[in-house]
């Protein structure tokens, strides 16, 4: 029985306080909102995690008049080579690599949020060879070293439990080659105002595979100030890549997110998931021409 027990216990740690299992929070050194961003991009660096780019979440709402909301910038980095042959067999991945790293100020603290990379490796394993498991592992190694050192506290790690459903939504458009898509896509998620900040070309060559980088500030502005850790999923971040001859396209399953983290949200806020989810596959069934 006891043995049960202990094997259970990370089914009843996710279904108890699933913010805990998916989010690991940091307390930064510095005070200040600005140098503790830069202190934290300077320890991946030092860990050999290049810096991609920062978004500038805080800034941008506070430029549609919220001048009260606090500071956040998401950091996005940590590419790694090889990361396109394991993203083409595991695209779920793409909400873990290139990893981010939420940062923001709570509770008169500056605070660095990263996702709990097991959650989906756990899930996806089996597409991928051990070495491929082992090397992002190490980079989110690096990374908690890299936060570690920028930071007055060590979380613990907790061990991803097993995960039934799936972690993302998938499509597969037939009748569209890679590129003209792209384009349809990204036109018809601007026009639902899940606007594009950035898109990242991670394989340019066939099998080609990209990232849109999607948000509605209305929507972000809403979740974030109640909910800070989501902003590792923030802006969501949807892929598309070349598959047999056709073109998939995914990302992550919000009626999962809803489902496990529906205790945490106000209602208010689950119908912006709701809505969210809606918009992309709106936009999604536009830009195949249905």
């Amino acid at each position: 029985m006891l043995r049960l027990v202990l094997l259970l216990l990370p089914l009843f740690a996710f279904a108890m306080d699933p913010m805990r299992v998916m989010y690991i929070t940091y307390d930064l050194k510095e005070k200040d909102f600005k140098t503790a961003v830069e202190s934290v991009e300077k320890s991946m660096e030092g860990q050999g995690l290049g810096v991609i780019r920062t978004l500038t979440i805080s800034d941008a709402i506070r430029a549609r008049g919220n001048k009260d909301f606090r500071n956040y910038y998401v950091i996005f980095g940590c590419k790694f080579e090889g990361m396109d042959s394991i993203l083409l067999k595991a695209p779920a991945l793409t909400n873990i690599a290139p990893c981010s790293v939420a940062v923001y100020e709570d509770k008169g603290k500056v605070k660095a949020t990263v996702i709990n990379h097991g959650v989906f490796l756990s899930k996806y394993k089996d597409r991928l060879t051990p070495s491929e498991r082992k090397a992002v592992d190490e980079v989110y190694r690096k990374l908690h070293l890299a936060l570690a050192k920028a930071s007055t506290n060590k979380p613990r790690l907790p061990k991803a439990p097993p995960i039934k459903d799936s972690l993302v939504h998938e499509e597969t458009i037939e009748g569209l080659d890679f590129d003209t898509f792209k384009t349809l896509y990204k036109t018809s998620l601007d026009g639902v105002n899940m606007n594009i900040l950035d898109v990242m070309d991670i394989r340019q060559e066939s099998p080609k595979l990209s990232i849109f980088l999607a948000c509605n500030l209305t929507y972000g502005e809403a979740i974030l100030k109640d909910i800070p850790q989501f902003g590792t999923l923030a802006p969501c971040r949807i892929y598309l890549y070349e598959k047999e001859g056709k073109v998939a396209t995914g990302y992550i399953n919000i009626p999962f997110l809803l489902k496990t983290y529906g205790k945490h949200l106000s209602k208010e806020n689950a119908e912006i998931f709701k809505k969210a989810d809606q918009d992309i596959k709106r936009a999604l069934k536009e830009a195949k021409g249905e």
